[in-house]
């Protein structure tokens, strides 16, 4: 507790420090930049403010979703009793003009362990560190102007023996990287404040580039944070085929 208490008490000592700074130098560099943009650059600058995050993912039990069965006679029958949970994070955006060539969605999840519903108490029981962080890129393509769905997912086991979120980041971004916005939501403790990623913030809400929170160690020199693959596109899930039309083509 100490630890988090620590980490937390830094990042947001950076943020303080590195936002007022940061913000003047963009907004110098940014009045620099317009004066020596062609017309289509503006144009396209136009275009790409019109992305926006409508709502972010839950945090919670309202995430958690019973995988979907299918019952058939003669067919397989299944092996446990018990109906599984998947995490399920549901990101909304709009777009605004009449057809964008494609836009990718960058999600950064951090898992309590301690929430970790299946613990392996045993004595030969691998350590587990505090958090488990995953990531993932889904690019969209050929997305016509309207609200939009993206939604990145973790197994039943994943949830059972690493536990949920507490915070989860995404991010649009063009083909050429540019970032056309970004949010993030936290729950349980404060690591970063939460809402909208600007030019001006995006150094400071980076979490997952930080270092002091990456790298973090505990009293006894064991790494906080263990990164993992496990985090899915929902079209790698038994939910794909329910309201498949609210996700655009992947790419």
């Amino acid at each position: 507790m100490m630890m988090k208490k620590m980490i937390c008490f830094a990042l947001a000592a950076a943020c303080v420090a590195t936002v007022s700074a940061q913000y003047s130098r963009s907004r110098n560099s940014r009045i620099g930049r317009n004066s020596a943009k062609s017309e289509a650059e503006v144009a396209q600058d136009k275009m790409d403010a019109k992305v926006k995050i409508s709502q972010m993912p839950s945090i919670g039990p309202q995430s958690l979703i019973a995988s979907p069965g299918l019952n058939a006679q003669g067919g397989l029958q299944p092996i446990t009793k018990k109906r599984r949970q998947w995490g399920v994070y549901d990101m909304t955006y709009r777009t605004q003009q009449r057809w964008t060539e494609d836009l990718t969605v960058n999600w950064y999840v951090l898992c309590d362990t301690s929430k970790a519903k299946e613990k392996d108490k045993s004595k030969a029981a691998k350590r587990l560190p505090p958090y488990v962080y995953y990531t993932l890129v889904t690019r969209y393509v050929n997305i016509p102007e309207g609200d939009h769905r993206s939604c990145a997912c973790l197994p039943p086991s994943f949830i059972e023996r690493y536990g949920e979120p507490v915070v989860i980041t995404c991010e649009i971004m063009t083909s050429a990287g540019k970032l056309l916005d970004g949010e993030t939501v936290v729950s349980s403790f404060q690591w970063v404040k939460p809402g909208k990623i600007s030019e001006e913030t995006k150094t400071a809400m980076e979490w997952w580039n930080d270092d002091k929170i990456i790298n973090a160690k505990d009293k006894a020199g064991e790494s906080m944070i263990e990164v993992r693959q496990g985090l899915v596109d929902r079209s790698k899930t038994p939910f794909w085929l329910v309201n498949n039309a609210d996700y655009e083509a992947i790419q």
